[in-house]
């Protein structure tokens, strides 16, 4: 009897310190989302999504969002960022409040129609993963002065016509940006989903 008893003792214990366990981790992540850095504050824009929905810059606020720069023809590193993505939507997949943003920069080009399936192609949930079209101009704009990351021409024969970063960027519900991580790198991917989550939850 006496052995029952402190049997059930050590599990009311252990459960004790399981709870206080997701109570620190909770709190740590809390701590950490408020701590990653603010590295500047995405601008206005207002570009179709591949359904064809307007789709501005304030439609996303009020939730963490996954950024990055891709067009459909592109040979090189846009297949491998796509499937990176697609890969992050599922590792998130129980974070319902972060979504997935991919600005097209090349809409000479790539039509609503072809980005609806690129889209598929990747597998991609149009609940949390859209794919923004706008004029070359205002996105190239969007990239370089709103999000810092460089696009420029390549030659028209080349598998990559379009030079772009291969980053990945984390934004908050305020539209501020919280971090850089390079997509096509798995530690780089693995803290963007450890971040996505604190922000999620702050």
């Amino acid at each position: 009897m006496k052995t029952l008893r402190l049997v059930g003792l050590s599990a009311v214990v252990v459960l004790g310190m399981l709870g206080l366990h997701q109570l620190v981790y909770a709190f740590m992540s809390r701590g950490h989302a408020a701590h990653l850095p603010q590295l500047g504050r995405v601008p206005d824009f207002a570009f179709v999504s591949e359904r064809g929905r307007p789709t501005a810059a304030r439609d996303l606020e009020g939730r963490a969002w996954i950024a990055d720069f891709i067009f459909t023809r592109c040979g090189g590193t846009c297949p491998m960022m796509s499937e990176r993505m697609t890969a992050l939507a599922a590792e998130l997949k129980d974070e319902p409040g972060v979504r997935f943003v991919s600005f097209d920069v090349d809409p000479e080009h790539d039509s609503l129609a072809d980005l609806a399936t690129y889209a598929r192609q990747h597998r991609a949930d149009p609940e949390r993963w859209t794919f923004l079209r706008g004029e070359r101009l205002a996105v190239r704009a969007l990239a370089g002065e709103g999000f810092k990351l460089a696009v420029v021409d390549g030659r028209a024969d080349d598998p990559e016509p379009i030079l772009h970063s291969s980053s990945f960027v984390l934004v908050d519900g305020k539209r501020q940006i919280r971090g850089y991580y390079d997509g096509l790198e798995p530690a780089g991917v693995e803290k963007l989903v450890a971040d996505a989550r604190r922000l999620a939850g702050d």
